[in-house]
């Protein structure tokens, strides 16, 4: 099911911002007009990772540190083990659809 969660212009190349969709806290990265969706809560302790650093195609949990690649949601680096989950990002007319 797509839902509706932005306009492209809220989400400039290079930052992410954290929506609400249905059940899921979702983080969407933008990263040079490419679209990434991901859970918005660390795997390792539930940080909000909107308020952590993106790094090119990393992104770092603001509490401890935890690595996560953008493109797939694979940890990097610990502490956290699990992988985060991955939201598809449609771009149309404009704006930002999540299909959950």
């Amino acid at each position: 099911m797509l839902i509706k969660v932005s306009s492209l212009d809220l989400i400039p190349s290079g930052t992410m911002k954290q929506f609400f969709v249905k059940e899921h806290e979702i983080l969407i990265i933008n990263i040079n007009g490419r679209f990434y969706g991901l859970s918005a809560r660390c795997a390792h302790a539930g940080a909000p990772l909107a308020e952590g650093t993106l790094d090119g195609e990393i992104l770092t949990c603001p509490w401890h540190y935890s690595q996560y690649k953008i493109t797939d949601g694979t940890v990097i680096r610990g502490p956290a083990e699990r992988n985060l989950e991955t939201f598809a990002v449609i771009v149309k007319d404009d704006y930002l659809f999540i299909d959950v």
